[in-house]
């Protein structure tokens, strides 16, 4: 069983939500709740993860799921161990498997386990996925069981992550990315995505976005 990984960070995608992890030349998939993504987004950084030199170290306590039903394991990745140890007792609730857990939690542990432990039934089921008869089989599961959770230090968000914010946001990286890639620096290709966005908000796609720069830029010949 995996419990921990620890390599180089390959490849983000907020569609899975998912990061790929480079461990000796050998890529793990690892789902990564959507309340982790501004944490892994900065240590990211700017870094060209096409660039095996560039690749930022990242480690993560793995959550590892497999049944005879679903053979194929699931990885779920967490910064700090304590995310994990919680991420185990929430998919122990009846109804919430690793996949419907991941896509729930858009919000910290310790938001969640605030909740559970107050039986915060309206924040519960903000969550992704939980309506209200979910929310009260996850209080009864697990009040009393995430008190240590409920007090941890971690990133503390209480709003729910946004996904298309951060789609947007990947939608920009992915095209900086290509237009640096036809030989422009990157600094140039920030401001220039910068400024296409501002001028139209709408661009919604890499193609779309580094299409617009590009004409941006052609009209600017004299």
């Amino acid at each position: 069983m995996i419990t921990h990984l620890a390599g180089r960070l390959a490849r983000l995608d907020v569609a899975g939500p998912a990061v790929e992890v480079d461990v000796g030349g050998v890529r793990y998939e690892v789902l990564v709740p959507l309340f982790l993504w501004p944490e892994i987004e900065r240590l990211a950084g700017e870094a060209d993860l096409e660039d095996e030199d560039a690749r930022p170290p990242i480690a993560l306590h793995i959550s590892y799921h497999a049944s005879p039903n679903n053979p194929v394991p699931v990885l779920v990745g967490f910064l700090r161990r304590a995310e994990r140890d919680f991420f185990r007792k929430f998919v122990s609730v009846e109804g919430m498997g690793p996949a419907k857990a991941v896509r729930a939690l858009t919000i910290s542990v310790s938001a969640v386990a605030r909740a559970i432990e107050q039986e915060d039934r309206a924040l519960l089921t903000k969550l992704p996925g939980v309506g209200a008869r979910q929310a009260d089989k996850i209080i009864a599961a697990l009040r009393g069981k995430v008190l240590a959770e409920a007090a941890m230090h971690d990133a503390r968000i209480a709003e729910p992550v946004d996904p298309a914010a951060l789609e947007r946001g990947r939608i920009a990286a992915d095209a900086i990315a290509a237009i640096t890639g036809l030989g422009y620096s990157r600094s140039e290709a920030k401001r220039w995505v910068e400024e296409a966005l501002a001028a139209d908000p709408s661009l919604d796609s890499v193609e779309a976005l580094t299409l617009a720069v590009l004409r941006a830029r052609g009209s600017e010949r004299p």
